[in-house]
């Protein structure tokens, strides 16, 4: 699958990956009659994502292979909304975590605004909630504190960061390395540039303003990683175990005769 990188810094790495998708499924499931109504975007209160303005953002390709091509390795969904569920005291807003811990503390998700300051992140009914203030910008950020190499595929309000289109595990994306640190600043226009997320009223969302957009999925951003497959040495020092005679030390069963 090919990939694209990004230069960060002159010496920081950001990559891309663009993958086939497989053959879709044998069947469909239509609209459910009883599914609820969506208001139209011109109604929806609170909080989407706008397409802001250019910022630069160089690309090349690499190559990539997930160990998985279906499955994501891990998975994370955050709600973002104008304010938090139980409208929070600003003094416990302070004391909130910064950071989501993905496949098994490998990866580090946070956001921050465009000053770097971290956003903070509630936990409710088992959902992540993050609070913003219409015009403001945020980032995605994911460092990779790992050994492993991941493919990021992210959406904002249902649509793929890269492409623009509804967001699919079978769409490319960033690829983070060990020890690098991965900051996504907006909607890929081109390999040059992205247009910066800014938090905005739902009608001056890029979802409400997309052919590709549904507004029924704003105010949600996604992340599912993938894995990169390792070759057989990789694996097989993976598994090595340092202590291999390290048993339960009790009798073993006799061997049948003949064994």
């Amino acid at each position: 699958m090919t990939i694209l990188f990004r230069l960060l810094a002159l010496a920081c790495a950001l990559w891309l990956a663009a993958c086939a998708a497989p053959p879709p499924p044998s069947g469909s499931i239509g609209a459910s009659a009883a599914s609820p109504l969506v208001p139209d975007a011109s109604e929806r209160r609170g909080l989407g994502t706008a397409w802001g303005e250019s910022v630069r953002s160089e690309t090349r390709n690499v190559e990539f292979e997930r160990a998985d091509p279906a499955k994501p390795t891990d998975l994370a969904s955050v709600y973002y909304n104008d304010a938090l569920p139980g409208h929070l005291p600003a003094s416990q807003v302070r004391r909130l975590p910064t950071r989501v811990a993905l496949a098994n503390g490998d990866i580090a998700l946070s956001f921050t605004d465009e000053k770097g300051a971290p956003l903070r992140l509630a936990r409710s009914n088992g959902r992540w909630h993050m609070v913003g203030v219409e015009g403001s910008r945020y980032m995605i950020v994911l460092r990779n504190q790992g050994r492993r190499t991941f493919e990021v595929v992210s959406t904002v309000d249902g649509l793929d960061v890269l492409s623009g289109r509804p967001g699919s595990y079978t769409n490319g994306g960033y690829v983070l390395y060990p020890g690098r640190t991965l900051t996504i600043e907006g909607f890929r226009k081109s390999r040059d540039e992205v247009a910066a997320f800014r938090f905005a009223a739902v009608p001056d969302s890029y979802v409400a303003n997309s052919k590709y957009g549904d507004a029924a999925n704003v105010g949600v951003i996604g992340v599912a990683l993938f894995a990169q497959k390792e070759n057989d040495e990789e694996a097989l020092r993976r598994n090595a175990n340092p202590f291999p005679g390290n048993d339960n030390g009790f009798a073993p069963p006799p061997v049948p005769r003949g064994e």
